[in-house]
């Protein structure tokens, strides 16, 4: 493992992982991969980790093909030269209204489609690449369309399963994700997908840009402010002891 790994992305995937024992002992890990740079780098990192021993667990890699993925294979190549494998399953959407937004439902079916073969297949932890760059637009878009506080948590338990969904890749950052892909030479997968982002989030990160123009470190105090909230100081009506 080379060092530079460890200060560009394995440090912040680590502390991510320990601080929220995203990782345990024996743990069976599907992770989805959808071939862009985000979960693309989770993979390669949570490889690495199981490579040298760093965590006891398995890892397998899950991609959902839409219809609308291009260069699949090179990406497969890759992690097979790692020793890693990606499970490809294909199944092309159809969206026949307008109505309903087509990435939020696009989604929830790759989502739906991943879990159940998780929970068909004996795994217990679902491994999404969302990074720190999503929790504060998230956070964001929380903000400005619902009025609460809120971002995406690192561990959340499934609802109706005992599967957990985990995020090692919550404190780090998009130049870093560039930069590591770029130098590890990983072939992504293109999409066609004409739906590349919602409104909303363009709108958000757009408006992060500005902010952070002003004052750099303001994702990292967001991201800081998440878990460091002052409910005594807030609206919050707090139970009478």
């Amino acid at each position: 493992m080379k060092r530079w790994m460890q200060t560009l992305f394995l440090k912040p995937i680590r502390y991510a992982i320990d601080t929220y024992n995203l990782i345990e002992p024996g743990d069976r890990i599907l992770v989805g991969v959808s071939g862009g740079k985000d979960s693309s780098l989770l993979f390669f990192a949570l490889g690495l980790l199981k490579k040298f021993n760093i965590y006891d667990f398995e890892l397998t890699g899950y991609m959902v093909d839409h219809g609308m993925l291009e260069g699949i294979e090179p990406h497969q190549d890759f992690y097979k030269n790692m020793g890693l494998s990606i499970i490809v399953h294909e199944e092309p959407f159809v969206f026949l209204s307008n109505d309903v937004s087509p990435c939020y439902t696009c989604s929830r079916m790759r989502k739906g489609i991943m879990r159940k073969y998780a929970l068909n297949n004996g795994y217990n932890k679902i491994a999404f690449g969302h990074t720190k760059d999503d929790v504060v637009e998230t956070f964001m878009m929380n903000l400005i369309k619902q009025g609460r506080i809120a971002a995406i948590p690192p561990v959340v338990r499934d609802e109706t399963s005992h599967l957990k969904i985990i995020r090692p890749l919550v404190f780090l950052d998009e130049t870093s994700i560039v930069n590591a892909i770029h130098t590890l030479e990983v072939p992504i997968v293109a999409s066609k997908c004409e739906h590349a982002k919602t409104k909303i989030r363009e709108r958000s990160e757009k408006m992060i840009s500005i902010i952070e123009a002003e004052f750099p470190e303001y994702s990292s105090q967001v991201i800081k402010a998440l878990s460091n909230i002052d409910l005594e100081r807030t609206l919050v009506k707090l139970e009478e002891q």
